[in-house]
């Protein structure tokens, strides 16, 4: 089921920083968060049991600030949690002061609060994790861009054992769903490694799971690389039921390693699996098994997560790089690309053509009949190539000045039907207008590696999908503004290297929202800088597909979706029928 990008509650006091004053997440200091009777669709579970979803890899790491793909994810999303999340609920937070100009939010944490390990959890920890970790210019992480305002982090302070205070040298609408997008780590665990250099290595998959804490619902239990990984409950996690039952319900998640769709798919029939994601082309199939258990639901297609094909634009290969530098290039593979037919033959048609970012469904304005559009035409792609001067061989391919041919290789991920298919629509289309294209399926942290895990990145091209956050636009800042950590497709722009005055526009469009506490200026400066995006292409923006879910209610209740393949929602109050 669809995640719920922002309650009204996020909407107005966290995602917009519309609102200032005290928000009590709870009454009484010292209880648990009780999670209310209404978000359970299918009532009140009991303890006990196990659930398995595949995963579509191994995990790289069980460090929830390094981690960034969704192999990884999918595991240290269950193991760790923010002070409080996107749906305004807490587990850690007992309230929240929030000044009128989003400058500073005082938080004071809830009473009792431990790690996994049983270890109390207190403001310490909060500014360890902000301070020593997020903030710190020596550690990797994605998060460092949704905390970044007027180029500086805001100030961290503890004020007694359980109140923090973090104030922004400036008004700061994302500075709420910052934190709601920040675990918070055991300093306990982890000052030696942050002391030593080390953090960004550590609790990496040789960890032993005694010395991995969180205060997630679930801890880790094993992991056999290769085969899965084993979750066992959190047994200090700090949510009840109304009933005063602890939660998580379940005793163990498991999440067997399987790359391939066809064995993921094949495995779920046979009930191997209780959840399982599909791709649009199982859900028939799917339908037919309603008489074993097996429930569907097909969702409206969200704005958020960005179905993309990424040029490096720091290649190696002189004559690639300009190239891919070359706004009219970039214009021309998107009029190339036939997005209905990758549509209607990947997703039974279960899509919509995207032009731009995604972008949360408050500030989206793609659908807008003034906004950039790059309907398939091969006669228009092929005059922009002409305008570059990409000379046609007696072959009918495009050729560089030099005589070299226009070729490269474009990754995607071995045993993802979907992308590995959309890749090789592009790669037919392209050869149309004469450019060859040579797809390449790699395993997910194989391409992970080439476009992350080294500077330059190691890459022609990409076919892969990039998570867009929870919601608040703010959280866009990681890919497209020029420092971004995950601004991949040309990483020289975070040093400033030849930075096109678009990008720097882009730049000053992010933060000038970010600063933005204004409902109506934000989302004009937002839709600024899609079009901004939208006109020169960074990325080839290709769909956005509706969401689909697939889990067996006879065996599975509370079951609230995924996201990422195999990160599960609400997994605390998941519960073995």
């Amino acid at each position: 089921m669809k995640k719920q990008l922002l309650t009204l509650l996020l909407v107005c006091v966290v995602g917009l920083g519309l609102l200032g004053g005290s928000v009590d997440l709870q009454a009484q200091p010292g209880s648990p968060f009780v999670v209310p009777a209404v978000q359970m669709q299918d009532g009140f579970g009991q303890q006990g049991g196990s659930v398995t979803i595949d995963n579509i890899d191994n995990p790289k790491t069980f460090n929830p600030i390094t981690q960034n793909e969704a192999s990884s994810s999918a595991i240290t999303s269950l193991m760790h949690e923010a002070l409080i999340d996107t749906t305004g609920q807490a587990t850690l937070a007992q309230s929240l002061d929030i000044a009128p100009n989003q400058t500073t939010v005082t938080i004071r944490l809830r009473e009792g609060s431990s790690f996994s390990d049983g270890e109390p959890m207190t403001a310490n920890d909060v500014v360890f994790t902000l301070n020593n970790i997020i903030f710190n210019p020596t550690i990797s992480s994605t998060l460092k861009d949704a905390w970044r305002v007027s180029g500086t982090f805001p100030r961290v302070t503890a004020l007694d054992s359980l109140t923090v205070e973090i104030a922004s040298p400036v008004s700061f609408s994302g500075l709420l769903s910052a934190i709601a997008s920040t675990p918070i780590l055991p300093q306990h665990l982890l000052q030696d490694d942050v002391d030593n250099g080390n953090f960004n290595a550590a609790w990496g998959i040789g960890t032993s799971p005694n010395e991995i804490a969180g205060t997630g619902p679930f801890r880790l239990k094993s992991f056999v690389a290769g085969q899965q990984v084993a979750l066992e409950r959190n047994p200090f996690y700090g949510k009840v039921d109304e009933n005063g039952t602890q939660l998580p319900y379940l005793n163990e998640i498991i999440l067997p390693v399987v790359a391939d769709d066809n064995v993921r798919l094949l495995r779920f029939s046979n009930g191997q699996t209780e959840i399982y994601p599909p791709r649009p082309e199982d859900v028939p199939v799917l339908r037919q098994q309603s008489a074993q258990g097996v429930a569907v639901s097909v969702q409206e297609a969200g704005t958020v997560d960005m179905n993309v094909i990424a040029f490096n634009q720091d290649s190696a290969d002189a004559n690639l790089q300009t190239l891919f530098r070359d706004v009219r290039f970039r214009q021309a593979v998107s009029f190339a690309t036939n997005r209905q037919g990758m549509i209607s033959a990947n997703l039974n048609s279960l899509g919509e053509a995207r032009f731009g970012p995604g972008i949360s469904p408050l500030f989206w304005i793609g659908d807008d009949a003034n906004f950039p559009s790059f309907q398939f035409d091969l006669n228009q792609a092929s005059a922009l190539l002409d305008e570059i001067g990409l000379a046609t061989g007696s072959d009918g391919m495009r050729q560089f000045a030099d005589g070299s041919p226009v070729e490269f290789t474009l990754l995607t991920v071995q045993g993802s039907t979907v992308l590995t298919n959309d890749a090789v629509l592009f790669a037919n289309d392209l050869g149309r207008i004469g450019v060859q294209v040579n797809v390449r399926p790699l395993d997910l942290n194989a391409v992970i590696d080439q476009l992350l895990g080294s500077l330059p990145p190691q890459f022609d091209a990409v076919r892969i999908t990039i998570n867009g956050g929870d919601g608040d636009p703010n959280l866009l800042r990681s890919v497209f503004e020029s420092t971004g950590s995950l601004h991949f497709w040309k990483f020289s722009d975070g040093f400033g290297a030849g930075v096109a005055d678009w990008q720097n526009e882009v730049d000053d469009l992010l933060e000038q929202q970010a600063q933005s506490l204004d409902l109506n200026q934000r989302a004009n400066l937002l839709a600024d800088f899609q079009v901004l995006v939208a006109e020169n292409q960074p990325v080839i923006f290709l769909y956005n597909a509706q969401g689909l879910q697939t889990f067996r209610e006879d065996r599975v209740g509370n079951f609230s979706g995924t996201v990422e393949n195999a990160t599960l929602l609400n997994p605390e109050i998941l519960f073995r029928k």
